[in-house]
């Protein structure tokens, strides 16, 4: 009895049992504000991610603006290009001296008029 005695006085004295007892509670409650922080910091850097998403789809949607209007300017010269080719080979077919050909004289006269709208119209931008 005496040895009993002296055991539970040396635990319970000592604090061992108390740190047995209350050590997984600590644990598990450090453990729990752990994941807590974890989810903050998953959550804000989804937040900013999710900004970033926002702000590049709006530059995405400027360039895809600027690509079509550049598609349209790329077949508005793809068309003068072909119109110079089909002229430039009847041209060649002409018998009369260049300054008399009626297909060089019309496309003179062409570009002229092609020059006066391209002034008179307002610039786009």
């Amino acid at each position: 009895m005496e040895t009993l005695s002296l055991i539970l006085n040396f635990v319970l004295a000592s604090g061992l049992a108390g740190t047995i007892l209350f050590f997984r509670s600590k644990r598990r409650k450090a453990s729990a504000e752990a994941d807590s922080a974890e989810l903050e910091n998953t959550e804000k850097i989804v937040a900013i991610q999710s900004e970033q998403i926002t702000r590049l789809d709006g530059r995405v949607e400027k360039l895809e603006e600027k690509v079509d209007k550049l598609e349209i300017i790329i077949e508005h010269k793809d068309v003068e290009i072909d119109r110079s080719r089909i002229i430039i080979r009847q041209a060649y077919k002409c018998d009369t001296p260049p300054e008399h050909c009626p297909v060089l004289i019309k496309r003179a006269e062409m570009e002229r008029r092609r020059k006066e709208h391209d002034t008179t119209e307002p610039k786009r931008s």
